[in-house]
């Protein structure tokens, strides 16, 4: 049975169908035979989306346009100005969204000032922990800390969150959950 997308549209709904078919335009991308459009009958959103997209593109009843994620683990969606990052949270959180699956980073600085280096990402807080506590004991190694330095080291644990921080002889350890 064949229907006519247009049939589910009228006034101001076919002017946001149009904004949104311009903003795939801008994207760079098309509509194809699996593309499906609707007007969400809660908020008055006109939505587009594809089977070959992360998420859609939308236009809400201020004809105000963004790109949505829903993450297939919570429901939560998450608004984007541009596909390009929409696709681009997909690819780094798939599956899930940030909330879902958090990211950590872990690294350290010299306390006031901004680390020389970007910090490390992981999925996992034990693995950034466990990275930090390297880079401790090298640096214990490296300024002949005392034995119970190093040991202390390993008991050093991190929050129920997955975070952690310490200074010792000068340096400032962290694992923080990406913001």
């Amino acid at each position: 049975m064949e229907t006519n997308l247009f049939e589910q549209f009228e006034g101001a709904d076919l002017d946001r169908l149009v904004k949104c078919l311009q903003a795939i335009k801008g994207a760079g991308m098309r509509v194809d035979k699996y593309t499906q459009a609707g007007v969400n009958q809660n908020s008055g959103n006109v939505w587009v989306w594809s089977e070959d997209w992360p998420g859609c593109v939308y236009c809400s009843i201020g004809f105000d346009v963004a790109w949505s994620y829903s993450c297939p683990e919570c429901g939560e969606e998450h608004d984007f100005e541009t596909y390009a990052e929409m696709e681009e949270y997909a690819e780094r959180y798939p599956g899930a969204c940030k909330a879902c699956n958090p990211k950590f980073v872990a690294g350290w600085n010299m306390p006031g000032y901004m680390p020389d280096a970007e910090p490390d990402e992981f999925d996992d807080a034990e693995e950034a922990l466990e990275y930090v506590r390297d880079l401790m004991r090298e640096d214990a190694d490296g300024m002949g800390w005392s034995r119970d330095d190093a040991e202390a080291i390993d008991g050093m644990e991190a929050d129920k969150a997955g975070e952690f921080g310490a200074t010792l002889y000068g340096k400032h350890y962290f694992v923080t959950m990406e913001a």
